[in-house]
């Protein structure tokens, strides 16, 4: 009865962290680099706020019903896709960091986000590009029953570089038309 309340928890903070965070990247596509209001810049920090307390709830809910899963049977940690779960998560972790403190900064800026230099603004999309694939792939590899002690860590994790390749490419090529069509305020 405690795992299953344990993942249904872990599902719903996922459910929510994905459901906003594609919310607040259509809200971002919006502005198409351009400087954010008031309004804008709040939510973009409250959503965060609510996205970081997910993160928490997944590591701690995680952590327990890979404790659970352990002392039920020591071989649940020979499944290479937890640990490539593990990984994919980790990765995520330390990207809201940058995002937190870097990205954010350049997207909320008085100039936007095309007003920042290249090196600043391909170091957002980067963060951008990872946030996402990273969050979806995790989900994903919960729902992936199939591939427990089946798939190697090699495998889960070279699909998550491809599918981080191309996404990052159709961002880049994104980047480079708001840059064509970008057009500097002058006040």
């Amino acid at each position: 009865m405690l795992k299953t309340l344990l993942v249904y928890a872990h599902l719903i903070a996922a459910c929510l962290a994905v459901g906003i965070l594609l919310i607040q990247d259509l809200a971002l596509a919006k502005w198409q680099g351009r400087a954010m209001d008031a309004e804008a810049i709040a939510n973009l920090h409250r959503n965060a706020g609510i996205v970081s307390l997910a993160l928490v709830a997944l590591w701690v809910t995680g952590l327990i019903i890979v404790v659970i899963g352990y002392l039920d049977n020591p071989a649940y940690l020979m499944n290479q896709k937890l640990w490539a779960k593990f990984s994919v998560v980790s990765i995520l972790t330390i990207n809201g960091l940058f995002l937190h403190f870097f990205s954010f900064s350049r997207l909320t800026s008085p100039q936007g986000f095309l007003g920042c230099n290249s090196s600043e603004q391909l170091f957002v999309l980067v963060t951008a590009v990872t946030s996402m694939v990273s969050w979806l792939y995790a989900c994903y590899l919960g729902i992936a029953r199939p591939w427990n002690n089946v798939a190697t860590y090699t495998y889960v994790m070279t699909i998550y570089a491809t599918i981080f390749a191309v996404t990052l490419l159709v961002a880049l090529e994104y980047w480079r038309g708001l840059r064509l069509n970008f057009r500097p305020i002058i006040r």
